[in-house]
């Protein structure tokens, strides 16, 4: 049972304090807390004042002698750390062979953060990216040579900007550190490859080298989930929507509980054109459970191509309530009431997500440029649109053939603009 008395109550504040209960210098205190585990507590933030119990941190000592000799009372105590001993040849040996079997055990915890994080991709979404990073962050730090906690960090930071969890840019920037790392550390490293595909795709737009990392992640293991659906991506930026939806139908029927696959495969049906595929497809998703920034713009933008936009109205407000912090969404509301003839209101929601994007965390070029389409503001909308595109939005992977952006294939900014881009398509 736990030990709740008085000497587990025992409160100890700051490092120097936990440092005079073991003898030891504060610096080494930090260190066994970093790579350890040394129970210390914060009230708030990782910047908030520490502090630690007695009980706590001699159970733990206690606990982390047995696990290493088997013999509970070989481990001194806390107020005997401080003596000086002298040891022979043999207790220095058996010291060196205690320490590396000390240091083997972050190796070993980093290793099972690492297998959980690899294990939620299966059932991976919107919401579920974040705890995913935050495990591989966490093998990082406990073993700064895990090549697979830097490579799958890369993937799942990348992912958070794909989806809109996170600002795209800001998400790239730390990808492509994370994922310079595994790369020194295992240039051979299959995610790190994987990784490195993404973020030629939807970073630098390195569209052949893209396929030739997704090319090899499928040829080394077949059927990869991640590998497969970046090639459905690449099948997108090409102009060739279909065969993107068809491919990530056999990923979603392998892995039905991943919601993030789902999306996009949804999307991909209404970039296709086939919006009552898209439709009925989200909505057995909801009944499923999924949800996601992803399926409400999709819902969204192919009901009102599917059904015109004012019979739609209503319905994208609906959506709007229940998902308040999606701009896409409010985008295509814009839209909606600019093509509807509801300029006034339009120009409302246009002001709105302007004003906002300032302070949010988080804020979507596409956004904006689907209200000045639903305005018929053509220069406006492809000025967004390029922001779109270098921030390495989701959105922009579609551009070559998404039907919202219809009314302006024949312009001849948008035109210049998608030649500057060098779509594959072209």
């Amino acid at each position: 049972m736990p030990n709740n008395g008085p000497e587990k109550q025992h409160r100890l504040d700051g490092w120097k304090s936990i440092a005079r209960h073991f003898g030891r210098t504060t610096r080494t205190i930090q260190r066994w807390h970093s790579e350890y585990g040394l129970p210390i507590h914060r009230i708030g933030g990782y910047k908030s004042p520490i502090f630690a119990f007695a009980g706590e941190l001699d159970e733990w000592m206690r606990n982390r002698g047995r696990a290493f000799t088997n013999e509970a009372d070989e481990v001194p105590k806390p107020a005997q750390l401080a003596t000086p001993v002298a040891l022979d040849e043999s207790d220095h040996r058996k010291r060196n062979l205690d320490g590396r079997l000390f240091s083997a055990v972050p190796k070993a915890r980093a290793s099972e953060l690492v297998a959980l994080a690899n294990k939620m991709w299966g059932a991976v979404s919107e919401r579920t990216l974040n705890r995913i990073a935050h495990l591989y962050s966490e093998a990082m730090n406990l073993d700064p040579r895990n090549a697979d906690a830097f490579a799958g960090l890369s993937a799942a930071l990348f992912s958070e900007g794909l989806m809109g969890c996170v600002r795209a840019s800001a998400a790239y920037s730390t990808a492509k550190a994370a994922l310079q790392r595994a790369v020194e550390i295992n240039p051979e490293l299959l995610d790190a490859i994987r990784a490195g595909a993404w973020l030629k795709l939807l970073s630098t737009r390195d569209w052949q080298g893209a396929r030739r990392g997704f090319e090899e992640t499928l040829h080394r293991q077949p059927g990869n989930p991640r590998g497969m659906v970046g090639m459905a991506m690449l099948h997108i930026a090409e102009g060739r929507p279909k065969e993107a939806s068809g491919l990530l139908r056999k990923v979603v029927d392998s892995n039905p509980l991943n919601m993030a696959i789902t999306s996009l495969s949804c999307w991909s049906d209404y970039l296709a054109g086939n919006y009552l595929d898209a439709l009925i497809q989200i909505e057995e998703a909801r009944a499923r459970g999924h949800f996601g920034l992803v399926f409400d713009a999709t819902e969204a933008l192919a009901s009102i191509l599917l059904n015109g936009p004012g019979a739609q109205i209503e319905r994208i407000e609906a959506l709007c309530m229940e998902s308040p912090a999606s701009q896409v969404l409010r985008g295509v509301l814009g839209c909606a009431c600019g093509m509807a003839g509801q300029s006034k209101r339009a120009n409302e929601i246009l002001e709105s997500i302007a004003s906002t994007k300032a302070h949010k965390k988080i804020h979507e070029p596409y956004a904006l440029a689907l209200v000045h389409i639903g305005l018929n503001q053509r220069q406006e909308a492809v000025k967004q649109l390029e922001r779109c595109y270098a921030e390495g939005s989701l959105w922009s992977v579609g551009f070559p053939c998404d039907p919202i952006l219809a009314p302006l294939r024949d312009d001849p900014h948008f035109r210049l603009f998608l030649s500057k881009c060098r779509y594959p398509c072209q």
